[in-house]
């Protein structure tokens, strides 16, 4: 019996999530509209980058993934499933301790895939996705998580993702945010973190396909 209880689930029911889907159904809907929206937004980055430098994406993360980008950048926050309810809901200053069960979303986002059934991608889809999930907090200047991995060590398509994630996080309403930020004032925003947080060569993708970002939000 498959379960949509969280709190339910025993060690008996592990692995009992015929797809992604079914399990990706259980994180709370807030978390799953910003996965849509970084996966949209991820995709519009990822789409332009392959006109301008076909070469680049396909020897990073092969012919392939290109069938199955947007899902593979949506799931990227598919660790988030263990996160208790209370913390992704909380409104209050995180304690140390559930900062740390946030981070470790990333890392989590291997323990999710092993309780599917059927894998959402092909194998080696399923190794760049897996990098994307893990690697989306990293920051080019080091100074990220999980790993603190730096600059082209850092995954691609998580680098993709980084800068999707935060655009994101900058424009989504805030309950603590005296007012909200503008989608342009958010572009300067990240544009100006080029080569502290984010990838130089990416950020310059980013602001050429900048409209059809604003179009896809």
């Amino acid at each position: 019996m498959i379960t949509t209880d969280r709190e339910k689930v025993s060690s008996s029911c592990i692995g009992c999530f015929p797809t992604i889907n079914s399990l990706y159904s259980m994180i709370p809907r807030e978390t799953r509209l910003h996965m849509e929206r970084v996966g949209r937004y991820s995709e519009v980055i990822f789409k332009y980058l392959y006109r301008k430098n076909p070469e680049l994406v396909e020897s990073e993360l092969g012919v392939e993934f290109a069938k199955y980008s947007e899902e593979a950048f949506r799931y990227h926050d598919i660790g988030r499933y263990f996160i208790p309810i209370a913390v992704l809901n909380k409104v209050e200053k995180l304690t140390d301790e559930e900062v740390m069960m946030i981070r470790d979303h990333t890392i989590n986002a291997l323990s999710a895939v092993e309780l599917l059934y059927k894998k959402p991608f092909p194998r080696e889809v399923l190794e760049k996705f897996l990098d994307i999930a893990v690697y989306h907090h990293e920051r080019w200047d080091g100074d990220g998580y999980p790993e603190r991995r730096k600059g082209t060590d850092i995954p691609i398509g998580a680098r993709i993702c980084a800068i999707a994630d935060n655009f994101d996080g900058i424009i989504s309403w805030k309950p603590y945010k005296k007012r909200q930020t503008t989608e342009i004032e958010a572009i300067d925003i990240i544009t100006n973190q080029a080569g502290k947080q984010f990838d130089p060569y990416l950020i310059e993708v980013f602001e050429e396909c900048s409209y059809n970002l604003l179009i896809k939000g």
